[in-house]
């Protein structure tokens, strides 16, 4: 639990108006492979970028110290940034570690606190009591902040508002690379048809969802089924035995020559896949925004989405820019797949797809420039 590292550069101290950062991460790796590890890169390395004095203390997953003496020691490392750091910004994923000590920290530091929740894990617990248990942790990691930010309105008005109200909530969507770039788009019209998903192998993500649509579909709709394949990309080391389930239900429903299980790619190797398919579809459970979504719409791909807390945000209320349905209900994403590419107007949804994404989403700057201007509202 305290097994703590810095990374990054190390504070200047410029006095009494600097507005040096100290980050509380769950992790900040070079090269990230979650949407939040995207944003966190993203938001870091650009606030550095205009001058801004940022510190990222990693701290690790595993806690290997009994309650009380980690929290004393996880204090004790925090409060040698008095005097180097004004404001901490801890990531609401920390909660279980952070929980004990940030009314301490807010009563007896001069520590400015904001709470960046990125998605609010609680509902990922099964049972009521273990669901009930950890939103009290979280709201005990969230009251003694000064400022709640939020990744989406969804997040903020569903997740932190019944602990902290809107006078200190603020939201920041995520940037994106693409948003004021000028990329290609996918030819939505065309046959045959690529579908295409992108996250990590996991449970959570729902690709299991998607191929069992498509076996669905290959019953309600042969001769369709014959001109649609689904290409799956994310990290396929997340989970090996999750994939390994995959392969198994590929195998059994005769779509190994229809499904692709690939790994990541570079962010130019995205942008071509993406416009190469005519429909993104997205089974996950639970997110706090949905990057990839937004990506694929600036694309002008349509979207197909499990009906995920964040889902109806995204699409904005615009129907003709994709749809949403009960998450795990393959026949759901079945029936939704005949009709797309039977029925619809495809390359008028692109259309509406491409608005609906640059209405929502900015550059990193953009993001980075909010940002700032929370802290300096903070201090």
């Amino acid at each position: 639990m305290v097994a703590a590292r810095a990374t990054g550069a190390s504070f200047r101290g410029k006095g009494t108006q600097a507005k040096d950062v100290l980050f509380l991460l769950p992790a900040f790796p070079e090269h990230p492979r979650t949407g939040g590890e995207v944003y966190n890169r993203h938001l870091i390395d650009r606030l550095r970028g205009r001058g801004m004095n940022v510190e990222v203390l990693v701290l690790p997953e595993i806690n290997r110290q009994p309650l009380v003496a980690g929290c004393r020691a996880l204090y004790r490392l925090l409060a040698d940034y008095r005097g180097k750091a004004r404001v901490v910004v801890y990531d609401t994923w920390l909660y279980r570690w952070l929980w004990p000590i940030m009314a301490v920290l807010r009563l007896r530091t001069p520590f400015r606190l904001i709470s960046f929740a990125q998605l609010c894990y609680w509902d990922t617990y099964a049972s009521l009591l273990s669901r009930t248990l950890h939103r009290m942790l979280t709201w005990a990691a969230l009251l003694p902040a000064h400022r709640q930010i939020a990744v989406s309105n969804t997040i903020l008005h569903d997740d932190l508002d019944p602990f902290c109200g809107t006078r200190k909530g603020r939201v920041v969507y995520p940037g994106c690379d693409w948003a004021d770039a000028e990329v290609r788009q996918a030819d939505t019209g065309r046959m045959p048809a690529q579908i295409v998903s992108v996250a990590n192998y996991g449970e959570r993500k729902g690709f299991h969802v998607l191929v069992e649509a498509l076996a669905r579909v290959a019953e309600r709709a042969p001769e369709l089924s014959k001109q649609l394949s689904l290409r799956l990309l994310g990290n396929l080391e997340f989970d090996p035995a999750y994939v390994a389930r995959l392969r198994e239900r590929i195998s059994a429903a005769g779509l190994t020559d229809r499904v692709v299980l690939d790994g990541w790619k570079s962010r130019e190797e995205l942008s071509g896949l993406l416009a190469e398919s005519q429909l993104f579809a997205f089974a996950s459970t639970s997110e706090g925004f949905g990057m990839v979504v937004a990506e694929a719409m600036l694309h002008g791909l349509p979207v197909l989405l499990s009906d995920f807390n964040v889902a109806p945000e995204l699409l904005g209320g615009d129907a003709e820019a994709g749809y949403v349905v009960p998450k795990t209900d393959a026949d759901a994403f079945a029936a939704a797949i005949c009709e797309y590419f039977t029925v619809r107007d495809r390359r008028n949804m692109g259309v509406h797809a491409r608005d609906r994404a640059k209405a929502l989403v900015s550059t990193w700057d953009h993001v980075a420039e909010q940002f700032e201007r929370i802290i300096s509202e903070t201090i």
